[in-house]
């Protein structure tokens, strides 16, 4: 009982350091952060069809194959049925329950690897605070993202109760979180299966427990057979060859293990430190299961590695704590005086406050969401342009999205234009990876190419048409935050060039047909004072 107070008690600190830093995110503004929309429109869809399992999806307009794992959409569309509780809403807060659940789950396996109630404690306050344990978790995209997470830290707990401590009856849990992790999400499930393969290499690999990852492996395979085969009976392989294209596996991408973004801390990045520290001592000690986890991740999932290497960093990071750092505050065997021990405990305690004060302060609070690009969203007046998009122009009509984002992966204009919007995004690359044909690279390529302007004019995106053969019949131009009328607003590099004509004209963005009269829209444009700023 004693011991199950103490896990309770670390759980509640780690919950309310994670509220701490997670919660203002989520209520800056009543719209999902970062990306979703395609998850938006796929458990629209899911819930229109009665649960029934759609064959394609018609975000963006692509007809994309309906092959992305379902489970979390399933949840989504049910849950919209069940409460009337809006799809988008959802989006806004079941990512962060979800990221909440991966603080218990994280809490359980460092119980399993680190054997100590203190040690995993430790940890789970350490992953708490880290930014890349939630930054793409808690986004709208992150609604599947954050269900494989919890479900693959299930399976490599039963993975280890099955391997190291020698439970037999684990294996079914450990097959089921596994298959849960691959109805959730394809690298989550992926890193699930691999991380048990490591674990059995550290135990000490024999035909026994061989025989166990590849027994668990298959079942997994099999509980998520519902999902794949009728993706298969329906596209083929081409979904999955299409997204397994795009994981973006190189050699380049070990070298990530040295970057500075390895946990999304800034500054002295102590955690980051005090994980290498334990990682140097595990490697000389031969201990190789959280060096095999972290470099498992950034070789099998390199896309999701920043976030699956939180596992392994916050776990080395608490060994360091625990075996290096807070060692020195220890009284010498020599001294039994209590007042001795007190003082070390409050040594040791100041420590703990002052790493994680740091780690709150410079790498979570002191971060405005406009220059950590994680954690933008759709703006009111990027919305508000929108919805003019949706009521003003032709049903049929393509757009170039130029945002100011400058990644496809935190671009949030880009991901929810299709879905606000209700028009085409002629280089959005969301959803294309199940698409056949490297249509993924292409628009990723062109989504570049775009970027590349430093200022969105006529000429620029003529040179892009050309270049990449794709007509579009509107540019949308979103506005940097504090834009003055000037040369930097889009509009200028528009209004003198005979091909086109900027027809809105807001605070979040400017909307230029091309080669179409503004008399064919069915709303004022520039000048007019409907949509002006």
């Amino acid at each position: 009982m004693p011991n199950s107070r103490r896990v309770a008690g670390w759980l509640l600190a780690a919950l309310a350091l994670a509220l701490a830093v997670r919660l203002p995110r989520v209520l800056e503004d009543d719209f999902p952060i970062n990306d979703g929309g395609l998850f938006c429109v796929m458990a629209g869809e899911l819930a229109d069809s009665g649960l029934a399992l759609p064959t394609f999806t018609e975000y963006n307009r692509a007809r994309i194959p309906f092959a992305y794992p379902p489970l979390a959409l399933y949840v989504t569309a049910a849950l919209h049925r069940a409460t009337g509780w809006s799809v988008l809403g959802l989006l806004r807060f079941l990512p962060l329950l979800t990221n909440l659940a991966a603080i218990a789950a994280f809490l359980m396996l460092a119980g399993r690897v680190l054997g100590s109630p203190f040690a995993a404690g430790l940890a789970t306050l350490l992953f708490a605070v880290l930014p890349r344990s939630y930054e793409f978790l808690i986004a709208g995209g992150g609604l599947t993202r954050g269900f494989g997470f919890v479900f693959a830290m299930l399976a490599l707990t039963a993975g280890h109760d099955l391997l190291v401590g020698d439970r037999r009856r684990a294996a079914l849990p450990a097959a089921a979180w596994s298959g849960l992790a691959i109805l959730s999400h394809p690298e989550m499930g992926l890193f699930a299966l691999v991380g048990l393969a490591v674990i059995a290499a550290a135990a000490g690999l024999n035909r026994r427990r061989l025989g166990l990852v590849a027994g668990v492996a298959a079942a997994a395979v099999l509980i998520a057979a519902p999902w794949w085969v009728t993706v298969l009976s329906r596209h083929g392989l081409q979904p999955f060859l299409g997204a397994s294209a795009t994981a973006d596996w190189r050699l380049g991408s070990l070298l990530r293990l040295a970057s500075p973004e390895l946990t999304g801390e800034r500054g002295l990045a102590p955690i980051a430190c005090l994980a290498l520290l334990a990682l140097l001592t595990a490697i000389c000690g031969g201990r190789v299961l959280l060096p095999g986890w972290l470099l498992a991740a950034y070789t099998v999932v390199p896309r999701s590695a920043p976030t699956l290497a939180t596992i392994p960093v916050a776990l080395l990071a608490a060994g360091a704590l625990t075996d290096v750092v807070l060692p020195a505050f220890a009284p010498s065997p020599a001294v039994e005086a209590p007042h001795s021990r007190a003082r070390s405990h409050a040594a040791m305690a100041l420590v703990l406050a002052a790493l994680l004060t740091y780690t709150l302060v410079v790498s979570n609070f002191h971060r405005a969401s406009e220059q950590w690009p994680a954690m933008r969203r759709v703006s009111p007046a990027e919305r508000e342009a929108m919805a003019w998009v949706a009521a003003n122009t032709p049903g049929d009509a393509r757009f170039l999205v130029a945002s100011t984002a400058g990644s496809w992966w935190a671009d949030p204009v880009d991901s929810w234009f299709p879905v606000l919007a209700r028009r085409g995004s002629v280089a959005t690359a969301n959803g294309a990876e199940w698409l056949p044909g490297g249509e993924f690279r292409r628009r990723l390529e062109a989504y570049s190419a775009l970027k590349q302007c430093q200022v969105v004019n006529a000429a620029c995106v003529e040179a892009w048409s050309t270049r990449f053969g794709n007509g579009f019949t509107y540019v949308w131009a979103s506005k940097p935050v504090g834009v003055t009328k000037g040369a930097a607003d889009p509009a200028a590099g528009f209004e003198h060039s005979p091909g086109f004509a900027v027809v809105y004209d807001g605070p979040g963005a400017v909307v230029i047909a091309r080669r179409v009269s503004v008399g064919e829209l069915r709303a004022p444009g520039r000048g007019s004072g409907n949509g002006d700023r």
